[in-house]
């Protein structure tokens, strides 16, 4: 395991993103206790050997203030959230959803932009082992679509192809930036309330693959 061998400090892992990080259920309210979201699962997987911190928050964006709800600027969030956190070994980055809301009216260009943004802040800090950047593993957000709300589609207006049209713009970002990547795509499930938001099995499958790729690539390059 190649990290922080000088001190022997587990291997420490920031889990930064929105709703589906923070474990929101289809209620809009209520939250999956920790055994269940998927960060909590991956925890259990990866063992103790491995510490993960959960950074989700509801409505979260990559650099945009919400005129409406406050506090939910992840640029703004994510500067003192590096300091408190370090040294950092790995951050699972995965936001970008709550961008395409209407009320920001960017395009996916837009918040391919907006991410390589934060991470070429991660890049420039000094938050990772012997005040190095921590390395980033990039996941593009699964793809939602419309269940018939009035309410979500007017929110998020043609949601299913615009947050499809995200993924090609985080692949070029990772390949830019030397950036281990993950596209769940469609293999997690959303439940049919909201076309969001995970299910239990969307957790549980969210964590097996950043697991996958945490011990199949990062820990072993």
């Amino acid at each position: 395991m190649k990290h922080n061998k000088e001190n022997n400090n587990m291997y420490t892992i920031l889990c930064f993103g929105d709703s589906n990080t923070y474990g929101l259920k289809s209620d809009l309210i209520t939250r999956y206790t920790r055994n269940i979201r998927w960060t909590g699962v991956l925890q259990e997987i990866l063992g103790p050997d491995f510490y993960v911190i959960e950074e989700g928050l509801g409505g979260r964006t990559t650099v945009w203030d919400d005129p409406i709800e406050e506090d939910k600027n992840g640029r703004t969030y994510l500067i003192p959230c590096l300091e408190s956190h370090k040294p950092l070994d790995l951050i699972v980055l995965m936001l970008g959803t709550n961008d395409l809301k209407s009320r920001f009216s960017v395009t996916p260009y837009d918040i391919g932009l907006s991410m390589e943004n934060l991470v070429h802040l991660i890049l420039h800090s000094e938050s990772g082992i012997n005040f190095q950047p921590p390395q980033i593993l990039l996941v593009t957000p699964v793809p939602i679509h419309s269940v018939g709300r009035d309410d979500l589609d007017q929110m998020i207006p043609d949601m299913a192809a615009r947050s499809r049209a995200i993924e090609p713009y985080y692949r070029l970002i990772a390949e830019k930036c030397h950036l281990y990547y993950l596209n769940p795509d469609q293999d997690i499930e959303i439940n049919p309330t909201d076309g969001i938001h995970y299910t239990e099995k969307g957790h549980k499958r969210m964590a097996e693959l950043v697991a996958e790729k945490i011990l199949s690539e990062v820990i072993n390059r």
